[in-house]
């Protein structure tokens, strides 16, 4: 998540009105192990989301597995412990490949019960509403965002800008809840943010606004 970050924050240090000084206040620093959370969640979702194959998944498990090891079962923080079990659990079922199991076509590099297991993750956190493991799977990549900017581990706009990128607009899931119907708002902010230096204290304020009202605990 932080190379994400920073490339953000390059992005915005290419325009003439932000200085290396506004730049240094708009870095964050982010617990190790929330940190790897995030982007194990990150990942784990580029699928649902059109940003990915199945083997971005497994990656995600892989990788996650390997950094935290002993430590999977801890909560990272300022996340609900009823998140970060549920995390915990699918992690710890993962299997690089189950004896006998199938990859499934023009998936990736995923097997039929890896696939399950994300699809599980995803109805899990992103609960069920009728749209599909994908679209579930959407709302846990707004939740995980909007969370590391209300918990304060990512500027409102840089984190906004990553969060408003999540390609499942309301307009190709007009059902898919306020995780995903707030993105065109998100969106909005931004590019006033990026167009009013006066007014950007009070759009970073709706941004902390919109992302409370959505992170993990909704």
């Amino acid at each position: 998540m932080q190379d994400v970050e920073r490339n953000v924050l390059d992005g915005y240090l290419m325009r003439p009105e932000i200085t290396m000084a506004a730049a240094d206040g708009m870095r964050r620093t982010v617990p190790t192990h929330r940190d790897y959370f995030d982007d194990f969640l990150f990942t784990a979702t580029a699928m649902a989301i059109g940003e990915g194959d199945g083997y971005t998944f497994v990656h995600a498990c892989l990788a996650y597995r390997s950094v935290v090891g002993a430590e999977l079962d801890s909560t990272p923080p300022l996340v609900p412990p009823a998140v970060a079990a549920v995390v915990s659990d699918v992690v710890g079922r993962f299997e690089n490949r189950p004896p006998g199991d199938q990859r499934v076509p023009h998936r990736g590099h995923i097997t039929r019960t890896q696939l399950d297991l994300a699809e599980e993750m995803w109805m899990t956190l992103g609960g069920d509403l009728g749209d599909g493991p994908n679209a579930a799977g959407a709302r846990v990549h707004s939740r995980m965002l909007s969370a590391r900017i209300a918990d304060g581990f990512v500027h409102p706009v840089v984190g906004a800008h990553i969060w408003s990128d999540t390609p499942a607009a309301p307009a190709r899931r007009p059902g898919s809840g306020h995780a995903i119907t707030v993105l065109d708002d998100i969106a909005a902010a931004v590019r006033t943010w990026a167009a009013s230096p006066a007014g950007r204290p009070e759009i970073e304020r709706v941004i902390l606004a919109a992302a409370h009202g959505v992170g993990w605990n909704r």
